[in-house]
């Protein structure tokens, strides 16, 4: 037998198989990417409702999903020609408690723009969307092989090629990002106009925005009003340019039409956006790493912060003020995490991959073509995770300390002969950093043989003290240098390793085959629909706004505003209007502020939560679990037409 090393077999068969899919849709599993739509079957679509074309929605530079953009690490959509932006309330949270004070609470009250002159800038917002694709994988295949044989030399080398693509496209009206697919198969660069003038327009009321709090969050029924506007500006010849009262609104090349009239069970939606990660095909050990330790720390780390944040906002209300949209972003992942440690334990998926992988041996040893290519690559694959799942508790302690514990990272770049206290790098959030690292030296303490930090034992003979930090943070530096290069070195074996393996799930599985999501955009096809979660219990795809209001508490996360429960007291009627609906999407993180579009493109909600039986859809979309959660449009509008009134902004859309 003739074994050729993998990366020669990595890109002569790229060029065969980029981006080819088979014939057939397997139901709505998919974060398809705007190329691959040509080669989708649409006649089941149709039949479901869609009265669009693969080329309507992209033709190879524009379409339907023009009209998507990316916000903060969000998803969100032009909906009319003069740049105004809806998203989700909780990815406008920051902008839009940056520009709250005491005095004036936009978090609490919201906020209305009455004309061009009132919205408010929001320094740190930027809004880019896809201008075309460029392959790039001849590049960054040259780049790897004139580093040679060493992994960490080919990675390092690949990333610089990256960056440098990536500047060669700088400028002040235009730019690009780099991005692997296939597990480094094939690298596209990703042209992009980016919009650093982004003015806030429009906001609820965050017991409207966060109704329900987190007590509902990845939960359902949900009837939270999770959307927010935005506009972008540029300068008065239509370029990108940082704020200035000159600026104009931007004149999109495409945006989305609000559907005057919601969705109804069964109905066939899309759902455009940014997701940003997902990890369908990792290996049984990879998986279980996660579920035994990564995410269980993760909560118990997150947990302990956030809990060290609360203090401090209790204690001073302007620095509680400050503080909220940390702590929500916190509270996010901590529940999260909770949902992940779950799911994974519920659905078994370690035991389904282990099954997954030894019927994938018998595929691969009964054919002798299938040995010659893809004999080794699952137990290559099980080798390197199971490398790092040997250090992974060391490692990972090494990394929250430098990640997640802002003040010690400054520790950690202090020059020689420098020293600071936490306090000192941390102002008044200390306290947080301080509970953090708490956490984190009691796990250094705890690590088992073998995975021990041998700066940190060293260190703690002399005892665990806080005025010693900067002698540790100055002893670990090796440490952290060790772990950046045994990281660059599994990602460069990841290139050839990884990339094989998917080559083998793609032909394995013999389905249409979509690469893990990497915050690019894609589009998922979907139905709306209910869900049984367990025995005995059947959920509804709608909520309404009786329901909102029944759980009303007058106090905490179930305040609903007097101006809604007036509104329905008025006119019961109201009650009817659906608030959220559920779909079977193929969402994850960056999905949140997705236009979800009828099968007339139009807009009938946004992306914002998946439900708590689906937070481990990451590794794998489930027909009976997969359920996204949307704000429905009619909501929306309502609030926008009768609660706090929008008429600019409506006729604007077209909806007076």
């Amino acid at each position: 037998m003739v074994r050729r090393p993998l990366r020669w077999f990595l890109f002569a068969a790229a060029a065969a198989v980029a981006l080819a899919v088979p014939a057939l849709l397997p139901a709505d599993e998919g974060q398809w990417l705007p190329e691959q739509l040509a080669d989708l079957d649409f006649t089941p679509l149709h039949a479901r409702g869609l009265e669009l074309d693969a080329a309507e929605l992209w033709d190879g530079e524009q379409g339907l999903l023009s009209a998507a953009v990316q916000i903060n690490g969000c998803s969100a959509s032009f909906v009319s020609e003069e740049g105004l932006i809806v998203t989700n309330h909780h990815c406008g949270f920051g902008a839009i408690n940056a520009a709250s004070t005491l005095e004036r609470n936009l978090l609490a009250d919201g906020f209305v723009a009455g004309d061009f002159e009132q919205e408010i800038p929001a320094p740190g917002m930027r809004v880019s969307f896809v201008r075309g694709y460029e392959d790039v994988t001849a590049q960054m295949k040259e780049a790897a092989d004139a580093a040679g044989d060493d992994p960490a030399e080919r990675w390092q080398a690949v990333q610089r090629e990256r960056r440098r693509l990536e500047q060669e496209a700088d400028s002040p009206t235009s730019s690009a990002i780099v991005v692997p697919y296939f597990e480094g198969r094939e690298w596209r660069r990703i042209w992009r106009t980016v919009i650093t003038d982004v003015r806030l327009v429009y906001a609820p009321p965050r017991s409207v925005g966060e109704y329900g709090g987190e007590t509902d969050n990845w939960m359902w029924p949900r009837h939270t009003g999770d959307f927010c506007f935005f506009r972008a500006y540029v300068a008065p010849d239509g370029t990108p340019a940082g704020y200035s009262e000159e600026n104009v609104p931007y004149n999109p090349p495409r945006h989305l039409q609000v559907a005057p009239a919601g969705v109804q069970e069964g109905d066939l939606v899309m759902i455009l956006g940014y997701p940003g990660r997902t990890e369908r095909y990792l290996s049984s050990v990879a998986v279980a790493s996660r579920e035994s330790w990564f995410y269980p720390r993760r909560h118990e780390l997150f947990g302990a912060m956030i809990d060290a944040l609360e203090e401090v906002a209790a204690s001073d209300a302007q620095l509680g003020l400050r503080v909220q949209s940390q702590i929500k972003s916190y509270a996010n992942v901590l529940k999260n995490a909770e949902g992940m440690v779950w799911g994974l334990a519920r659905n078994r998926v370690v035991e389904r991959k282990q099954r997954e992988e030894a019927e994938f041996r018998a595929w691969v040893d009964g054919d002798a073509g299938r040995r010659d290519r893809f004999g080794s690559v699952l137990d290559d694959l099980l080798a390197l995770d199971l490398q790092v799942q040997e250090r992974q508790q060391r490692d990972d302690v090494l990394n929250w300390m430098q990640r997640r514990v802002p003040g010690f990272a400054r520790m950690l770049r202090l020059p020689e002969g420098e020293s600071a206290t936490l306090e000192q790098l941390s102002g008044p959030l200390a306290s947080m950093d301080r509970a953090a690292l708490k956490l984190l030296l009691q796990w250094a303490q705890d690590l088992p043989e073998g995975q021990r930090i041998a700066a940190f034992d060293a260190w703690a003979e002399d005892g665990v003290a806080p005025e010693r930090l900067t002698e540790l943070a100055r002893a670990l530096r090796p440490e952290l240098q060790e772990l950046a290069r045994f990281r660059d070195e599994v990602a460069g074996r990841r290139m050839e390793v990884g990339a094989l393996w998917i080559r083998a799930q793609e032909e394995w599985r013999g389905e249409r085959f979509y690469p893990d999501a990497n915050s690019t955009l894609r589009v998922s096809f979907a139905t709306v629909k209910g869900y049984a979660p367990r025995d005995g219990v059947l959920h509804t795809p709608h909520t309404t706004v009786a329901g909102a209001v029944a759980k009303h508490t007058d106090a905490g996360e179930f305040d609903m505003p007097d101006e809604i429960l007036a509104a329905v007291a008025e006119n019961p009627a109201r009650g009817d209007t659906h608030v959220c609906f559920l779909a079977d999407g193929d969402t994850t993180g960056g999905n949140s502020g997705s236009p979800v579009v009828n099968g007339k493109g139009q807009l009938v909600g946004l992306n914002f939560d998946r439900v708590f039986e689906n937070v481990s859809g990451d590794f794998g979309w489930n027909a009976e679990r997969s359920r996204n959660i949307s704000v429905d449009m009619s909501y929306v509008l309502w609030l926008m037409r009768e609660v706090w009134p929008a008429p600019r902004l409506l006729a604007e859309m077209g909806l007076e």
